[in-house]
């Protein structure tokens, strides 16, 4: 019995031992794995640590989360909970609503982020009348006029296009949702800007809550929620640790993409300044909260060289640097790593924050402003019993934010009486009720005359309920001018406007000899009409037609007179210049077609134009006049061909008016001679330039181009003198940008008999 029990013994010992061995050998063999992937494998322990993500906030060098976003996911970092300050939240609220890092990139790529974020336009887009205003008076922004004094809007950007991408991109999300039912929790901070104190976003909707906390002073036009003005939460809590905190985080992973402090050298402008001013409170409140880190936290500080606040279109750079930044930090972040099932359980979590497909039931209007609330809801036309889709109501608001009537129109999905609807918020321009707008142009011409022209242009919108506007234009410097007009929608829904007006224009025209000026003649021009005014193509995008009755006075004084000289006997003799008064009514008609991408540089597009008078003079006679002008453009690369043609036509029979009709001369119109050198009853003019593109900056939207022109074209007083014969010819080299003051150009031109002219232009001859 004994050998029996020792024979088990030994073969359970046996058996023991062979557990133990696999054992053994499966532990050493675990451990040899965890040796060779220990960045992927993490200590069991902290799988149940709540790991949160602290984003700051830097502008455009805020790109850099996504980078880091990416090599979190790579490692199998869970991230459960987001708070994020202005670019930091908006990184942070596209992730938490359940976009990956890859897919946030991959959308950011497919835009052209510095338009967006300066909310500009295609040209070709924008309504006619707002085109020859942009062209008119590009000096500076809008200024608003009130009872109260001057003001300007609230930021250089109202920022509409983020504010419709955001809403885009979160449209699958209750617009009312918690932020702890998001994908991933979420906060977002923003700046009460009348108490200076924080608020925190928990609730939706989401779009807003972004758009509010990236609102930068100065740059972005604040936002107005639930009667709270706020601003950029950089000013407050530009790296919110202590809010990741109160959601309950173990572990933080905070990201810090702040603008650093200029150096000495740079603070030379009130600009520099004014925005080193705001570094060093947002510094302060960064070096408070990093202080709130511990070990167990990471702090990942991107070096982002150059990349400054608004380098939008570097997002690429700045993503690449965020993504190495984290990448240096890989042994300690790799600690936080789970399994892959582990992690794609994490991601795959069940969150009640999906919008279900719904019917419109009712749209409601909610406007701050004098445009009537039908006329908004006409303009909005969304259909009450359709399917709701954020995209497709953005895409309508969107062509409606561009006829800057308003500071921004945006809407949101409410809930009422148990059916879905749609509030539209129609944010009216709150600085006005008259706005004005400048321009400026100087011309120097250094073989001859110099001009200087000051324009202002008033506008007063919306004096009734159906859109009735008073538009008056002034101008100062070698000619004086005054054009008011009313215009009153005949029906906002075809852009049919009746436009009575008044033109007053006060003018010197030089009148030259062979080259010499011989005369100057005093131009008087009264004329008074009414037209009816109408749009060609959706809210005018593509131009405008008008057509109606016109009377005009004119006044021609001689200033200089004449002095003959009798080549044989040598002696002068004073030859009185003609008076001229003339006094006409007839019917005026015009239309313009312009998709130029740029009035002063087109790269592509063209305009088309046309005048027509038909009148009779006081007396009887027949006066007619006509014109047309063409513009074709084409690029290739930086290379660009313009190509124009003007002519132009005055039947005035049985009379010669010198002074009276079209003229040629200076830049872009026979450059190589004076302006207005030539007058005559009849023009024909055309020119072939080529632009290269020397400099873009992508920033301003603008560039620097050097161009080459060659013009042909003359001025005949009878038309039987036209002949290709006697064409003037012009050869000119240029540089030119778009400045703040508008076009500016410096060049040569040169035709022939050694006729040369240097100039120099700054906006409109």
């Amino acid at each position: 019995m004994m050998k029996k029990n020792s024979l088990n013994l030994l073969l359970a010992s046996a058996l023991a031992g062979m557990v133990a061995l696999a054992s053994f050998s499966a532990l050493a063999a675990e451990s040899e794995q965890l040796g060779a992937s220990a960045l992927t494998q993490p200590n069991p322990a902290q799988k149940k640590q709540k790991i949160c993500l602290v984003l700051s906030g830097g502008g455009a060098r805020g790109f850099a989360h996504i980078g880091v976003l990416k090599q979190l996911e790579a490692l199998h970092i869970p991230i459960d909970c987001i708070a994020g300050t202005s670019m930091g939240a908006v990184v942070g609220g596209l992730y938490a609503s359940g976009l990956s890092a890859s897919e946030i990139e991959k959308r950011l790529i497919k835009l052209q982020l510095n338009d967006i974020a300066l909310d500009r336009v295609e040209r070709r887009y924008v309504p006619h009348a707002l085109r020859e205003e942009d062209k008119q008076y590009p000096l500076g922004a809008t200024m608003g006029l009130s009872a109260d004094g001057v003001r300007l809007p609230t930021g250089a950007v109202q920022a509409t296009q983020f504010l419709e991408l955001f809403h885009n991109w979160t449209a699958h999300l209750k617009s009312d949702i918690p932020f702890d039912d998001l994908p991933i929790p979420f906060r977002a901070v923003a700046t009460n800007m009348e108490t200076g104190k924080m608020v925190v976003f928990d609730k939706g909707p989401l779009h807003l809550a972004i758009r509010a906390s990236m609102a930068a002073p100065g740059v972005f036009a604040p936002v107005e929620l639930d009667g709270k003005l706020l601003a950029d939460g950089g000013l407050v809590r530009n790296l919110p640790v202590d809010i990741a905190r109160k959601m309950g985080a173990d572990v933080i992973i905070a990201v810090n993409i702040g603008t650093p402090l200029l150096p000495r050298t740079k603070l030379a402008s009130l600009i520099n300044v004014s925005q080193q001013m705001v570094n060093i409170l947002t510094e302060q409140n960064v070096e408070q909260q990093k202080a709130l880190l511990g070990s167990q936290d990471i702090l990942i500080e991107p070096d982002l060289g150059d990349i400054s606040f608004m380098d939008f279109a570097r997002s690429t750079d700045a993503t690449k640097i965020g993504s190495d930044a984290a990448l240096a930090l890989q042994a300690q972040l790799s600690q936080l790593s789970v399994t892959p099932s582990a992690y794609a359980a994490h991601q795959h979590r069940a969150a009640n924050s999906e919008l279900p497909p719904i019917k419109i039931g009712f749209v409601e209007i909610a406007s701050n402003g004098i445009i009537p609330s039908d006329e908004i809801r006409r303009q909005v036309d969304i259909s009450e019993g359709a399917n709701y889709s954020a995209e497709e109501i953005n895409q309508k608001l969107a062509k409606l934010n561009i006829t800057r009537e308003y500071d921004g129109i945006s809407h949101e999905l409410i809930q009422r009486d148990g059916q879905y609807g749609v509030r539209v918020n129609a944010n009216e321009r709150k600085w006005g009720p008259h706005f004005l707008r400048f321009g400026l142009a100087l011309s120097n011409g250094f073989e001859g005359a110099n001009g200087f022209k000051l324009q202002v242009g008033h506008r007063r919108p919306w004096l009734n309920d159906s859109g009735l506007e008073w538009r008056n234009d002034l101008q100062f410097g070698n000619a004086f001018g005054l054009r008011t007009e009313l215009r009153q929608p005949l029906s906002r829904a075809n852009g049919v406007t009746l436009a009575p007006y008044f033109d007053v224009k006060n003018t010197v025209r030089n009148i030259y000899d062979s080259g010499v000026r011989i005369a100057e003649y005093d131009i008087k021009l009264r004329n008074a009409g009414v037209d009816l005014v109408g749009e060609i193509g959706e809210r005018g995008n593509v131009g405008e037609y008008r057509i109606g009755m016109m009377a005009n006075q004119f006044h021609l004084r001689p200033r200089l007179a004449f002095v003959q000289i009798d080549p044989d006997s040598g002696e002068s003799s004073l030859i009185q210049l003609p008076r001229v008064d003339l006094q006409q009514l007839g019917i005026k008609s015009s239309f313009t077609i312009d998709q130029l991408s740029d009035a002063s540089f087109p790269r592509h597009g063209y305009e088309i134009g046309g005048e027509l008078f038909f009148g009779l003079n006081r007396g009887g006679d027949k006066y007619s006049e006509f014109r047309v002008n063409t513009t074709w453009a084409k690029s290739i690369a930086s290379h660009s061909i313009n190509l124009k043609f003007n002519g132009a036509g005055l039947f005035l029979p049985n009379r010669e008016v010198r002074g009276l009709g079209s003229t040629l001369g200076g830049f872009q119109q026979l450059s190589a001679y004076q302006p207005d050198q030539f007058v005559g009853d009849y023009l024909l003019y055309a020119s072939a330039t080529y632009l290269y593109r020397a400099l873009k900056f992508d920033l301003a939207g603008q560039s620097v181009f050097l161009g080459s022109s060659l013009e042909l074209g003359n001025i005949w007083q009878k038309g039987n003198n036209l002949s290709v014969e006697n064409t003037r010819k012009s050869l000119s080299l240029f540089a030119g940008f778009n400045s703040f003051m508008g076009p500016m150009y410096f060049g040569i031109a040169v035709a022939p008999s050694g006729i040369k002219n240097i100039f120099f232009q700054v906006g409109r001859q």
